[in-house]
């Protein structure tokens, strides 16, 4: 069924504003490109002023200390330099991580602004797993892959953030909570600086999705230091066994010889103890510090979200989710960070040598193990909800962003009342807005079917994706390629890509009937489930028979999803599928058209993707037939 004009165009915004987001990356793209020229000559002056301030330090420290007679002012002076060159070398290393940032910024606009575009090549491909009994809608709509409704919008970095991205487009929520992350994603959608930062933060995490598992894994996990309350004691003492004897031989309590005898002792259980556990130790130590760069970009990211109003209802749970107080996870991330910082140490080239000796002293290793193995105790079950809630943000990142970069688009309207899908110039999601065709469309009430007829090429697989797609984003909390989109609750099933299975022995014709089954049984469960009414598109099934077995065949599925209470659309070549005795008081009659224009002498074949109401007048196979060379 129709609304109004077929012909009609969105006119909700000018073409001025619709070319607003290009404009908007196109001047970030500048600025992030005239920033990284500067950086790059502040690299290059730098880099220069580290040399010249190192070798002078070095010349003046071997000529005053080997060859001056008066050796303390050449020794002065090399030191002036050393510390130059050290305060050269902080700051140029800030420059170092600026440039980064900034190539960071770069990439992220550039995407976007291909986004746009819809230049797929572009785009990072992201390899997102889909569970089984989603696979076949997932597959018809180009839910995820190449040229993927996830690969436009996804922002997610985090392991948390693809899989919380993923459930929301297959998982079809209440109402109440997809009202709560449309009003979150209109508030980031205006937040552009937020956004450009959850991103960065999440790229810096450097592309690894595992990286989030294995905090939340170690986080999780039990202890073993801490677990062995004996070798917490045996390391204690003999740490303190160690210092008491040092401090008592410096100040002459006991004898040199009885100091020096009584830490070549501990010396040797603390061999004993770095053979038997050390290398656990280190194990444990190396999970952790491994992340020390995830960390950092952790904390901004929880940082962020603590910022979050309070206003917004989801962001509010977000809040409760993480802590008593908004900012409490940033306050133990500090805590850890610097653990992490210290257990580092043994990696520094100037550091290293005087922590490995206070590991074979004081059992440094030991200690520093407990600590965050008590860490871990209090905060570890808390990890997994810190690093969800930075999952939903990328979620309502990613669909706020989408808002962002397609003004014309809307935020739909889920009314549980409703019994109709309603949309005003439905557009498909995944094609550029210079080639895509709006239509007006409505699928419902319970009881009908709308039935698209037309040719060859004309729209029919289009139109249906395109609601199928729509109906998903709308459902997950998104903006809709739609002036106007109202529609109730419902569970989404397609059938429009079937593929036969010679290892299973399964024809094309059957592997459809068994998807069709699929739907059927769905259909009578779906009035019970939730209040959510089932939305099916076909999209010219059960080819794989002749064709008056198809037209029986068909009509009897249809009528059994009519029956059911469900509504849906389908396309078909069958055009006495509308005047069927079973269906012909049931279809609400749409179709596509071509025409023929003559050009060059030749004629041409041409489709102007314009739905119109009632059934399809005229077929193309036969002139396709003769445009490919095999008519008369």
């Amino acid at each position: 069924m129709l609304l109004n004009s077929p012909v009609a165009r969105r006119e909700s915004l000018t073409m001025n504003e619709a070319a607003q987001p290009c404009r908007w990356y196109d001047q970030r793209i500048d600025d992030c490109q005239q920033q990284l020229a500067v950086r790059r000559r502040q690299d290059d002056r730098f880099a220069r002023a580290r040399v010249v301030t190192f070798l002078p330090a070095l010349a003046l420290a071997i000529y005053g200390y080997f060859w001056s007679a008066v050796g303390w002012p050449w020794l002065s002076a090399a030191g002036i330099l050393l510390v130059a060159f050290i305060l050269v070398v902080r700051a140029h290393e800030k420059i170092l991580r600026d440039a980064d940032e900034l190539q960071q910024r770069l990439c992220m606009n550039e995407i976007q602004r291909a986004r746009i575009e819809r230049r797929w090549e572009s785009i990072p491909a992201i390899d997102v797993s889909v569970p089984e009994e989603h696979q076949a809608v997932a597959n018809d709509l180009d839910l995820f892959g190449p040229e993927s409704l996830y690969q436009l919008i996804s922002l997610a970095h985090t392991s948390f953030g693809h899989a919380t991205l993923r459930d929301w487009l297959l998982s079809p929520t209440s109402p109440a909570e997809i009202v709560d992350r449309q009003q979150a994603v209109s508030h980031l959608a205006s937040a552009a600086a937020l956004r450009e930062e959850l991103d960065l933060r999440g790229r810096m995490l450097g592309g690894s999705r595992d990286g989030t598992l294995a905090f939340v894994e170690w986080a999780e996990s039990g202890p073993y230091y801490c677990s062995r309350r004996w070798l917490v004691w045996l390391t204690r003492l003999a740490t303190l066994a160690f210092v008491t004897v040092s401090v008592a031989g410096l100040v002459g309590a006991v004898s040199a010889e009885s100091a020096f005898l009584t830490i070549v002792a501990i010396s040797c259980v603390n061999l004993l103890l770095n053979g038997f556990f050390a290398g656990r130790v280190q194990d444990i130590l190396g999970r952790v510090t491994s992340r020390s760069h995830d960390l950092r970009q952790y904390r901004p990211l929880l940082a962020a979200i603590a910022e979050l109003p309070v206003n917004v209802p989801l962001f509010a749970k977000l809040h409760s989710r993480m802590g008593p107080a908004p900012r409490e996870p940033l306050i133990e991330l500090d805590a850890l960070t610097r653990l992490v910082r210290f257990a580092n140490l043994r990696r520094d080239g100037l550091l290293g040598v005087p922590y490995y000796l206070s590991q074979l002293f004081l059992l440094t290793d030991f200690h520093l193990v407990g600590r965050l193995e008590r860490w871990q105790r209090r905060h570890g079950p808390l990890v997994r909800r810190w690093l969800e809630a930075v999952g939903q943000v990328e979620a309502i990142s990613s669909l706020a962003t989408l808002a962002h970069d397609n003004p014309r688009w809307t935020i739909p309207h889920i009314d549980p009342s409703e019994q109709v899908v309603t949309a005003r110039q439905l557009g498909h999601p995944l094609l550029a807005e210079t080639i895509c065709i709006p239509n007006d469309v409505v699928v419902g009430p319970p009881g009908s079917v709308v039935l698209v007829t037309g040719s060859n090429m004309s729209g029919k697989s289009t139109l249906l994706r395109a609601v199928g797609l729509n109906v998903t984003l709308a459902q997950a909390g998104g903006p809709v390629c739609a002036s106007e989109f109202c529609l109730p609750p419902v569970d989404l099933e397609t059938c429009i890509r079937i593929r036969d299975s010679l290892a299973d022995g399964v024809s094309f014709y059957l592997a459809e009937l068994r998807r069709l089954k699929q739907i059927v049984d769905r259909s009578r469960d779906c009035p019970t489930e939730r209040s959510r009414r089932l939305l099916f598109l076909l999209d010219e099934v059960l080819q794989g028979t002749n064709s008056v077995e198809r037209h029986i065949a068909v009509a009897r599925v249809v009528g059994r999803l009519i029956e059911s209470g469900s509504i849906g659309m389908v396309s078909t070549h069958d055009l006495e599928l509308a005047r069927n005795p079973e269906l012909r008081e049931a279809c609400r009659l749409v179709h596509f058209r071509e025409s023929f224009v003559g050009r060059d002498g030749q004629q041409q074949m041409t489709f102007d993707y314009l739905l119109r109401p009632g059934l399809a007048p005229t077929t193309n196979a036969l002139k396709l037939l003769e445009f490919v060379g095999l008519g008369d």
